[in-house]
This record gives structure tokens, C-alpha cells and sequence, in this order.
């Protein structure tokens, strides 16, 4: 077959721009100020279908698998971790709801021999507790601002994160261009299924999920610096690096063992047999809202 000088140069380019594609790699490092008494280090991995999270020095980070649609929460001091899918998320808050329904009843027949006094307060916090569930999510609107800034050499610009009104914190955010579009789409879509799992989570114990999730300060491009309100804590990007990462750092490491939370003993009790507890992961940020699944720690978005 004929093949003349457009047309190999055309094919030339197409295969160039799909090996980048298919190579495409990014590295995200989150400077995190004013969670504790010294600063901490955040970094997002990204490499074809798959994201890592993770504070640097944690023995716990995050592998996201968007073939599986499975978040990992892998603890390297235990070797074992942690698969959560939204069924997954479904069965353990059934059995923690069951849980949590027997120790009320318990909880109910021993005050029924307290003092009066002493019963009364015990329903009221009760009361308190149950009332707090039920109620209705802050209501998040994004206010876009003309206030725009640069950081690692990107222009960003700000918009606000109200809650019920109340402003929480600004957030930076830069052009969908700042990083590659498919590592781009790639975050957003491990932002959504950990706002998904959160959803499953909630409607479980009978709350309702709130309107916006993580997802939703990525979308329109890369997130450079979170600062919460007044003067609180804030994450800022400090490198993005665009090197080629390594496969064996998105893998299940070998030898490590699945873990089950709800099989773990409850606080004060003996482990169940063959298992060893896995310290609980802080909360994964980039959030306007409280409610994500367990994860490692991340940008407090």
C-alpha cells in the first residue's frame, strides 16, 4: 500500500498523541497548613485508571481503581486493606445501624433503673443525637469572584463556598489546562465515586447526602489552593510534576490481606480471631461538605 508524505505524517502525529495519552502521568503535592502543630505534605498520583492519595510519612493512603470501581484503603504498617464499593458501603451501615440499634436498647433498659434526674438527661442527649442525623445538610452554593491569583506559576481564580449563606472557605481554582485533560477527568471521576459511596453512606443511616460533593471543585479545572474561613487552615498546591510514575505504586502490594471494619471488635473488646485492627484514616478532603468515605488524608478541599 501507498503511503505518501501527508499521510505518514498524519499517522505519525495521531500515534505521537495517543502514546501521550496512554503515558500520561501526574503528580499532585498539597502543602496542608493549620491542621496541626506543623505543616504536612498531601500527594495525588495519577496514572491511567487509577489515582493514589496520601499524607507523606502515613502508613495509610488511598488506590483508587476506576476499572473496578473500588477504592482501596491500604494500611502498610498492617499489610492489609480495605475494598469499599457502594454495595460494599450498603451491607457494613446495615450492620452498623444493627449495631448501633441493639446498644440503644441496652442503653435504655439500664436507664430504666438511673434516678429520674439522671434518666431524663440521658433521653434528652438521645434525643439531641437522633435530631442531629435526621437534619437536612447545609445547602452549598459556589459563588464565582473576579479576584484572581497566581500560584506555581498558574493564574487561578477564586470562587467562594457557602454554607446555608454562610461563607467556609475560598478556593482557587485554575483552568481545566493546568494538568493533562485525561489525568484531569481521571480525578474528577475518583471524586465522584467517593461523593457516591458518601451518598450511600447517609442514606444508610437515614440522612440525606448532601447536594455537593468533592467532585464539584474539580469539574471545572484543578483546585490550587483551599483556604478555609476566616483565617483557618488551608491546602495549597506546591509542585506538579508531570514525570512518568511507576506501575508496582498502584497495585494492591503483594502479601497484603483484605480487611473487613465491620468483622474488627468494638472499642474495648477483643479483635475478632485472625485479624489484627486497622487504625482509623482520616478524612479525604478536597470537600465543601463533612461527609466523605474513609481515606487517607488529603487536601482539605
Amino acid at each position: 500500500m501507498h503511503i505518501n508524505s501527508l499521510s505518514l505524517c498524519l499517522i505519525t502525529a495521531l500515534s505521537t498523541s495517543l502514546v501521550g495519552v496512554a503515558n500520561a502521568d501526574t503528580k499532585l503535592t498539597y502543602t496542608d497548613t493549620g491542621f496541626a502543630p506543623q505543616d504536612r505534605q498531601t500527594v495525588i498520583q495519577i496514572h491511567g485508571g487509577k489515582v493514589r492519595m496520601g499524607e507523606v510519612g502515613s502508613d495509610i493512603y488511598s488506590l483508587y481503581d476506576d476499572s473496578k470501581k473500588t477504592l482501596y484503603t491500604i494500611n502498610t504498617k498492617t499489610k492489609q486493606y480495605i475494598e469499599t464499593t457502594p454495595d460494599k458501603v450498603r451491607e457494613r451501615m446495615t450492620k452498623v445501624t444493627e449495631m448501633h440499634n441493639q446498644y440503644k436498647e441496652g442503653l435504655k433498659k439500664q436507664m430504666a433503673s438511673m434516678p429520674e434526674d439522671q434518666r431524663k438527661m440521658f433521653e434528652e442527649r438521645m434525643k439531641q443525637t437522633d435530631e442531629a442525623l435526621k437534619a437536612p445538610p447545609p445547602a452549598i452554593k459556589i459563588d464565582k469572584t473576579d479576584r484572581k491569583e497566581t500560584i506555581q506559576g498558574m493564574e487561578c481564580a477564586i470562587s467562594t463556598i457557602k454554607a446555608d449563606d454562610q461563607p467556609v472557605r475560598d478556593v482557587c481554582i485554575a483552568g481545566s489546562d493546568a494538568m493533562d485533560a485525561t489525568d484531569h477527568k481521571m480525578l474528577v471521576t475518583m471524586f465522584e465515586f467517593m461523593d457516591s459511596v458518601a451518598a450511600e453512606s447517609t442514606k444508610a443511616q437515614g440522612v440525606t447526602p448532601p447536594a455537593e460533593g468533592s467532585a464539584s471543585l474539580h469539574k471545572d479545572g484543578l483546585a490550587l489552593r483551599i483556604q478555609a474561613l476566616p483565617e483557618g487552615p488551608r491546602s495549597e498546591l506546591s509542585n506538579l510534576s508531570k514525570d512518568a510514575l511507576n506501575d508496582a505504586d498502584f497495585a494492591i502490594p503483594e502479601g497484603f490481606a483484605v480487611f473487613e471494619p465491620t468483622t474488627a471488635a468494638p472499642p474495648g473488646g477483643k479483635p475478632a480471631a485472625g485479624s489484627s485492627p486497622v487504625p482509623a484514616p482520616s478524612a479525604p478532603a478536597p470537600a465543601p461538605s463533612g461527609s466523605t468515605p474513609a481515606a487517607p488524608a488529603a487536601p482539605a478541599h
